[in-house]
């Protein structure tokens, strides 16, 4: 059942947001620079995974990392959320994905950024609301905790 699935990732994804509020706020904070879940989903994409090429390409960009820090890093400097759908990306390789993002903040300041990256034909209604839902939750968290401590 799609709803189910889609509840439960985001459930995941909520809680990944809670853990790295958690390491933030922690006596020895770990750097994260990109958290990646969910990467196998990929793999349910019939347009991805009957070219092999493509797959390699799109699995090396997941592990290498670089390139989607480039464009998490470009949506950070912006306000509000970001959509980049195929080659707004700027990148060859990432052609057939969108990428929805949000920053999250403290005290007015961006200071990471929550997202999305998956196929052109995603259900963009609902990734909007999962993205924008999750900053604005960790945004709440980072207050929250910063005024208790």
């Amino acid at each position: 059942d799609r709803i189910h699935f889609e509840k439960e990732h985001f459930d995941r994804l909520q809680k990944k947001a809670l853990e790295l509020s958690n390491e933030f706020f922690s006596d020895e904070p770990e750097k994260i620079d990109l958290l990646v879940d969910g990467a196998h989903n990929l793999l349910n994409h019939p347009e991805f995974t009957a070219d092999l090429d493509k797959m390699r390409s799109i699995l090396k960009t997941v592990e290498e990392k670089k390139k989607l820090i480039t464009l998490l890093d470009r949506c950070l400097k912006q306000d509000g959320m970001t959509i980049l759908i195929g080659e707004e990306s700027h990148d060859e390789e990432m052609q057939d994905f969108s990428l929805v993002a949000e920053n999250y903040q403290y005290q007015s300041e961006n200071i990471g950024t929550v997202a999305i990256f998956g196929p052109k034909r995603m259900d963009y209604t609902l990734m909007i609301s999962i993205v924008n839902y999750t900053a604005n939750t960790v945004s709440k968290i980072l207050s929250e905790r910063m005024q208790g401590k």
